[in-house]
């Protein structure tokens, strides 16, 4: 396991070297120090702490995070890490500060950390699909952080990216909500204004807390696509002890 992880760093500081080169930074995205790296050797270092110890494997099937989540409709979730440090920080940067620069570099560690067991394990979809915006939402933010996401993974993937999925209803802020309101709250968002013509999914989001945007967004798929297999993709999951 230690020279797996060690193989994913060095095509990491490549990645981030030659990003680096392109863009003309100086200095370490996340901590601002001075780097020749676009993320520096610490930074990455950090990163790797909040991810799971066997990274690309069903988090339905690890506890800590399983006991957290509604019953899910889906059929496996994977995430980067937990919603914390470095990979909460860059979540945030993207979400509400509009860091495009943020989204490749969770990109780049989704597919470095993840990329390699979910295709040798033959688990990637054939399609992602984002999770949506209200249009209140989208005009106040003039932004959705999960179809930058969605966009940058299926280029990175070779996979289709379908923006299938229009939210119909406003909704409160979940982050807002307990986990029995979480459920209500969305309950009826979404629609299915995109054809499907693929057998199997992902459903891309910045962060999974319990599930319930989620599982409503696949009640509303299955209810299209009773046969469609639905899987979860995740920069991040929140996990309570």
């Amino acid at each position: 396991m230690e020279i797996v992880i060690i193989l994913l760093l060095e095509k990491l500081y490549l990645f981030f070297s030659t990003l680096q080169r392109r863009i003309g930074h100086r200095h370490c995205y996340i901590c601002h120090q001075s780097s020749s790296l676009l993320i520096c050797e610490h930074c990455v270092h950090e990163a790797v702490l909040p991810l799971f110890p066997a990274p690309g494997h069903n988090l339905l099937n690890y506890e800590a995070v399983q006991k957290n989540l509604a019953p899910p409709a889906y059929e496996a979730l994977y995430s980067l890490g937990k919603y914390e440090g470095v990979i909460a920080g860059l979540i945030n940067q993207l979400k509400f500060s509009k860091q495009l620069l943020a989204a490749q570099v969770l990109t780049a560690f989704f597919v470095q950390y993840l990329g390699v067991r979910l295709s040798i394990s033959h688990d990637l979809p054939e399609a992602l699909v984002p999770i949506p915006l209200s249009h209140r939402r989208y005009v106040q933010r003039q932004f959705n952080q999960s179809r930058v996401l969605s966009q940058r993974l299926a280029k990175e993937f070779g996979l289709h990216n379908i923006d299938a999925l229009k939210r119909v209803k406003h909704t409160k802020q979940q982050s807002k909500l307990n986990k029995e309101d979480r459920q209500s709250n969305v309950k009826g968002a979404f629609a299915v204004v995109e054809d499907i013509h693929v057998n199997s999914i992902a459903i891309i989001d910045d962060v999974v807390t319990t599930g319930a945007t989620i599982n409503e967004a696949c009640a509303c798929l299955l209810d299209v696509y009773p046969d469609l297999h639905i899987s979860v993709w995740s920069m991040a999951v929140t996990v309570r002890s």
